[in-house]
């Protein structure tokens, strides 16, 4: 055929932009089969574990080589199961991946010392107690075995500490298991952006800081460092919502996207009590989609696996605590529900939060000025969004911001979000003409089509949020409702396709106004951890030298367990006062702990 003289061929294009797909779609998979991985090694240390407890097994070295194997060979399945060009290559890059993201993050965390309240008082005190062979299913801790935590440890979800302890035994240093913060954020930045790099017209650049806003969040961020567990929460409810995306994005079923919210469901329903809370109201919220679009393959297997995961959660991986409280106090949430339950809320709030509503709350939480007031001689204050003083970034020093948890800018974040939210409305009231077939299924490929159905589930995805965050009675402190933060990157997606300039723009604005907050609360608090470890550590080691010449005598509390084996380890000689009053002239070994230095004086 020919051509007319100056013109150019259409099809070296063509081909680079089938190229550039084909390179996308590999990045994706190896970035979808990373990710899968980190939460196939956390679900197959928790079967071990809860398996081997049902037999009477305790934690041993075992645990961690046989989930070592299993992870093998998921990376042989992953070989032979997946398409690519090159294997041998995939293979060695994502064995590299995973062994590299877990030793950087077991380095990083063995850096710093824990040195929270929750951290130090149960969170380490489970760990060492299961290191030493407690038996949750069998053995239910005293007061004076537990160091008075036993409330806790008897009854509060446990898988978190099964992985946490058998990187415990194999390391022999409690700070590096602490490593999964970082792990978890890492297989959540990579799922989603596995998913964002497979919808067409959202350019690469835009998925990687969209990616690194879900995964790196303020909650995420100010308890990496510590044995709190809201963090892991938010990276698996992340993985959990992207996991269910995959599943819509499909053409076709595909069983490695059902696997992998089957171990996410099953990992997340063991992190916390609330967690089983939020799952069903996500997932009733996905399946209501899938019903409203007749897609009703999709929504039984959905149900199915969600049913399957449950059980599984409930029966095997949390034989203890749901089963056990069952059985002990006819509630399987206890102490988070019941006659007994633990009043969590009370101790954490300033005078002005009282009798409120969790309506109430969520609107503090969101546009007060971040701080950690509590009490009632304090109160929360408002402020003006977009403002940032140096005193709120005291705040995120701590691992529970109190008021203001998401951050110093996430209250202007939410106010371009609410202006998102309004054009949305308008124009699907402007839309209303248009039939809305029930089959008109969200094309995640190209989100511009179909306008009417992707403005419907997007402002609907964003009222399940919203839903989820509002049965929380506590929820004025983030770390209890950590999913609030997708509320603005789910509003960036309805600006981001919307036909209207100004709301593009302040899509745009929702972005980088989340970027700055999160650079933010990371400073404060990467800054103050490494202040505070240096401190800390240079006060250790001087104990070390002094405590041979005269051993030391201290009051631990409730950080009895956790502080007599960092002692002991650090071969510091001293005595343990039991009775507070005891230690005469008790001085702080730091400003914020309860862990006193006795003296003779």
């Amino acid at each position: 055929m020919n051509m007319a003289k100056g013109s150019t061929s259409p099809i070296p294009g063509v081909l680079a932009e089938g190229k550039s797909r084909d390179r996308a779609a590999a990045a994706s998979r190896v970035l979808l089969i990373f990710g899968s991985g980190i939460i196939f090694f956390l679900f197959v240390t928790i079967l071990f574990v809860s398996m081997g407890f049902l037999f009477d097994f305790s934690i041993t070295l075992h645990h961690f080589y046989f989930s070592i194997l299993s992870l093998l060979g998921f990376i042989i399945a992953a070989y032979f199961l997946i398409p690519f060009r090159h294997r041998l290559m995939v293979f060695l890059l994502l064995a590299g991946l995973w062994i590299g993201s877990f030793y950087l993050s077991l380095e990083v965390s063995k850096s710093f010392f824990d040195l929270s309240y929750d951290g130090q008082a149960y969170h380490q005190e489970a760990l060492i107690q299961l290191v030493r062979g407690w038996n949750p299913v069998y053995h239910q801790l005293s007061g004076p075995e537990a160091n008075n935590m036993d409330r806790w440890l008897n009854h509060y979800s446990k898988g978190v500490w099964f992985y946490e302890s058998v990187t415990f035994q194999v390391t022999q240093n409690i700070e590096a298991a602490k490593l999964f913060h970082f792990w978890l954020m890492m297989a959540a930045f990579s799922i989603t952006l596995s998913f964002l790099l497979e919808i067409k017209g959202l350019p690469i650049w835009l998925a990687f800081l969209i990616s690194l806003l879900a995964a790196f969040n303020p909650v995420s961020i100010y308890q990496s460092l510590s044995f709190y567990l809201d963090g892991q929460l938010m990276s698996l409810v992340v993985i959990l919502i992207v996991s269910l995306g995959l599943i819509g994005k499909s053409k076709e079923s595909n069983r490695f996207h059902f696997f992998l919210l089957f171990m996410t469901i099953a990992v997340l329903l063991n992190m916390k009590l609330t967690a089983g809370i939020y799952v069903t109201i996500l997932i009733a919220g996905y399946l209501a989609i899938l019903w409203f679009n007749k897609k009703v393959e999709i929504l039984q297997e959905v149900f199915s696996v969600f049913i399957g995961s449950f059980l599984l959660a409930f029966i095997i991986f949390g034989f203890s605590p749901y089963v056990t409280n069952t059985l002990s106090q006819g509630n399987p949430l206890y102490p988070a529900l019941g006659t007994d339950r633990s009043d969590y809320t009370a101790p954490q709030f300033p005078a002005n939060f009282t009798g409120r509503n969790p309506a109430f709350l969520l609107f503090y939480s969101i546009f007060s000025k971040s701080d950690n007031v509590r009490g009632p001689d304090k109160t929360a204050v408002l402020k003006l969004p977009f403002t940032v003083s140096g005193e709120e970034l005291k705040a995120f020093t701590d691992t529970n911001a109190k008021q203001g948890g998401f951050g110093p800018l996430f209250g202007g974040a939410v106010m371009l979000a609410v202006i998102v939210f309004a054009a949305a409305l308008i124009s699907l009231y402007r839309l209303r003409g248009k039939p809305l077939r029930g089959n008109d299924y969200p094309d995640l490929e190209s989100l511009e089509a179909n306008p009417k159905t992707n403005i419907s589930i997007g402002l609907f995805c964003s009222a399940i949020v919203l839903a989820t965050c509002l049965v929380n009675p506590a929820s004025s402190l983030a770390r209890f409702i950590p999913h609030m933060w997708l509320l603005p990157i789910f509003a960036f997606f309805l600006a981001y396709f919307s036909k209207n300039q100004l709301i593009r723009v302040v899509g745009y604005a929702i972005i980088v106004t989340l970027l700055l907050n999160n650079a933010l609360v990371a400073f404060a608090y990467y800054k103050y951890n490494f202040e505070i470890t240096g401190v800390y550590r240079q006060r250790l080691e001087k104990m070390v030298q002094e405590s041979k010449v005269n051993p030391f005598k201290f009051y631990f509390g409730h950080f009895r367990t956790s502080n007599v084996w960092r002692f002991d380890h650090l071969g510091i000689n001293f005595e343990v006062t039991e009775h507070k009053d005891e230690c005469k002239n008790g001085q702080r070994i730091l400003p914020n702990s309860i862990v006193l230095k006795c003296t003779s004086d």
